[in-house]
């Protein structure tokens, strides 16, 4: 009775304390759960060491910094202008394509404005990377560039300092015929037929000799002059030719120079009516505005903008009285708005 009694506690024992039956459906469950465990626990190893990796990354290119700080900035230099090279020569071939399809009057004034630079600057910058791909001579090739960014990098490698320097160089020299120009418009007043317009042009003339500058009504007033005798493209000397070339910054050597001023009159005209277009001076940036001053004969350092967007409207009046007939104006309009401008004086004599 004993024994029995002890074999079936033994039993119920053994069935309590032993693993409990599950069903087919309960078995399923355990088994989805675990292996969903699993790919979680993967990913948040993965993420982990990833972090991990990329801090080792940040903490790597701050040692370099630290530790060589000239060949981190010629990296720098050369890895940010790269790829604003890259990013331009883009915008210049999709331009080229929008040119080709609507014509050159539908570019916006960014895009006449990189029509202008970017074949320049890849003429520029063509040595340099054909030069770099042979072997060994990264080690002289990069060295010199960084030691003449003036003459072999543009204007995508330079700093700050450097643009406006070399922006300043470029303007003073262009800034030296500005007299020599001056006296060939002035030589030409005797041989003004029209008494009226001679008048007229007479006390222009005036103006910029003692000092001021003449009214955009002025101005306009004798547009007449410069689609015929004397200051038409077709009727200037050979003197005159030369010293106009100079102000524009352009080869005063190269042929066609009756050919180029007009190219040249005829993309800054466009280059007006597409600021006028997109909403006139107010929506320009400063750094644009300063750039478009540059390159019409004025120099824009230490201007506000209040007075950069005044001289510019001043500009736009006189450029929307021209027509491709009367061109000379606009090419003339750096000493007719600019001649007796401070900051040119400044630069010219400092």
């Amino acid at each position: 009775m004993y024994k029995l009694i002890v074999r079936t506690l033994a039993r119920e024992g053994a069935n309590t304390l032993g693993p409990v039956k599950r069903t087919p459906i309960q078995r399923g469950l355990a088994r989805t759960q675990t292996e969903t465990e699993k790919p979680g626990k993967v990913a948040n190893l993965k993420r982990y060491w990833f972090a991990k990796y990329i801090n080792y990354i940040k903490n790597y290119e701050r040692t370099l910094e630290q530790k060589f700080p000239r060949t981190m900035r010629v990296y720098r230099v050369f890895s940010d202008g790269s790829k604003d090279v890259y990013t331009d020569l883009k915008r210049f071939v999709a331009a080229i394509k929008k040119q080709g399809s609507y014509g050159v009057d539908s570019l916006t004034r960014e895009e006449l404005q990189l029509m202008h630079t970017m074949p320049r600057d890849l003429r520029k910058l063509s040595p340099l990377f054909l030069l770099s791909a042979l072997p060994f001579t990264n080690y002289i090739i990069f060295p010199l560039a960084l030691y003449f960014p003036r003459y072999l990098l543009t204007s995508h490698y330079w700093t700050l300092q450097q643009k406006l320097e070399f922006m300043l160089s470029d303007h003073k020299r262009r800034l030296k015929h500005n007299r020599p120009l001056f006296r060939c418009m002035q030589a030409e007043l005797k041989s003004i037929k029209n008494e009226a317009l001679r008048i007229k042009w007479r006390d222009a003339i005036a103006c910029l000799g003692s000092g001021t500058h003449p009214t955009t009504k002025n101005i306009i007033a004798c547009s007449e002059l410069f689609s015929g005798s004397p200051y038409s493209l077709s009727n200037l000397k050979r003197k005159h030719l030369t010293e106009l070339l100079a102000i524009h910054g352009m080869p005063i050597w190269k042929p066609f120079k009756r050919k180029r001023l007009m190219e040249r009159g005829m993309l800054i005209l466009r280059m007006d009516r597409a600021i006028v277009r997109e909403g006139g001076v107010k929506e320009m940036p400063n750094e644009a505005m300063r750039w478009a001053l540059s390159f019409r004969g004025l120099n824009p350092a230490n201007m506000s903008t209040e007075n950069m967007r005044r001289w510019l409207e001043q500009w736009l009046i006189i450029s929307a009285s021209v027509d491709q007939n009367n061109i000379s104006l606009l090419l003339h309009s750096p000493i007719l708005l600019a001649y007796n401008h401070s900051t040119n004086w400044i630069l010219i004599y400092s």
